[in-house]
């Protein structure tokens, strides 16, 4: 064989060689990279419905301002994370969630003790559109007894 095809073939040999080593690293990496992403959408949703019980906790307490402060992050944050959202259902249940914005908003500033009420409904819409948990039945809770 000349030098060419010796050179043509180690070139070749090189290639296949680093191809072999690459292709695998680099499909691991994609699998990473969706993983990260699912996790950080799943992260977001957590700190959302964190913010969601932590307002529904305030208003329980009372603290009508403090659960408005964290009603309007909540609401801020679920509109700038809906276009991550994937699942048609779920994006329609998010902004269903959206437009009460400003109801949820005037009642809490209102000091109503309604929104407590409001706010448990919603935290309950939330969990049952965005949480595998709460996309089943909704759980009923028995009666104690001797009551109806």
């Amino acid at each position: 064989m000349t030098r060419n095809k010796w050179i043509g073939l180690a070139v070749a040999g090189l290639i296949v060689a680093f191809l072999i080593g690459f292709v695998p690293t680099y499909s691991r990496a994609r699998t990473l990279d969706r993983e990260l992403t699912e996790t950080r959408h799943d992260l977001e949703i957590a700190r959302l419905q964190g913010r969601l019980g932590a307002a529904l906790a305030e208003s329980h307490r009372s603290n009508y301002e403090r659960a408005r402060q964290l009603m309007a992050g909540f609401f801020t944050e679920l509109q700038q994370s809906l276009g991550q959202v994937r699942d048609p259902t779920q994006q329609q249940e998010l902004r269903a969630i959206l437009q009460q914005r400003d109801e949820i908003i005037t009642l809490l500033s209102r000091a109503e003790p309604e929104s407590t009420q409001r706010l448990m409904l919603l935290y309950t819409r939330y969990f049952a559109a965005m949480d595998p948990a709460g996309q089943g039945a909704p759980a009923v809770t028995p009666s104690t007894p001797g009551t109806s």
